[in-house]
């Protein structure tokens, strides 16, 4: 069954921002929904493609322990007799009807460490100074904290630590607009942000590969 099933999943389904629990739990076990959500609670077990319902399971149980934001429905009784009020099997879910945020979703997914492409990923909110769309932002100050970030202390790339921060704001400089006019990285700006980058600043001549401080 797993071969029948494993269709393309639409990327259209990343703009939903509900979807029920059956199209959630086929979403998560790669399948495409349309043409199956709506027959697969009637397929006989043995016929179901693998992982729906251990998925399906697990987010109906996580929306009972409002671990994600959804809503259950139950299966509705027979009403004649109650002169039309409806009335529910509690012990009988109707997961077509069941609910659940696709944010939700995302984030449950995430915590779980569960990758799966077909909701997306998660949004990663940036800190300030790393969100180009924030009023303060600067790339100076983004190019000196990652430049520091990326260092490697295990690399058997010489150099002195300061050499080493100067290449790679070179590699980087487009990014981060460390260019001149003629779009080469302005070796003045670089050799700042590399002292300001540089921890080792003193004692010692330089090294390769220091593991002591070095001048700046």
């Amino acid at each position: 069954m797993d071969e029948e099933h494993n269709n393309d999943i639409s990327p259209f389904w990343r703009l939903a921002e509900t979807v029920n629990v059956v199209q959630a739990a086929l979403l998560i076990a790669g399948i495409e929904p349309q043409g199956t959500a709506e027959y697969v609670e009637k397929w006989d077990p043995e016929k179901r493609p693998r992982n729906y319902v251990a998925a399906r399971d697990a987010i109906v149980s996580a929306i009972l322990k409002q671990s994600l934001d959804g809503s259950i429905a139950y299966e509705e009784l027979n009403s004649h007799d109650r002169g039309g009020i409806p009335d529910y099997d509690y012990n009988s879910i109707d997961h077509l009807a069941s609910s659940v945020s696709v944010p939700s979703i995302i984030s449950w997914l995430a915590k779980r460490g569960f990758q799966t492409s077909a909701f997306g990923q998660p949004k990663t909110e940036l800190p300030g100074f790393r969100d180009p769309s924030h009023p303060r932002y600067s790339f100076k100050l983004a190019a000196v904290v990652e430049a520091w970030e990326q260092y490697d202390p295990e690399s058997k790339e010489g150099g002195t630590v300061k050499q080493r921060l100067m290449k790679w704001l070179r590699l980087n400089a487009s990014r981060f607009q460390l260019t001149d006019d003629e779009g080469k990285p302005s070796e003045n700006v670089i050799e700042e942000l590399a002292k300001v980058a540089n921890w080792a600043t003193t004692g010692g001549a330089p090294r390769v590969n220091p593991s002591q401080p070095e001048p700046d």
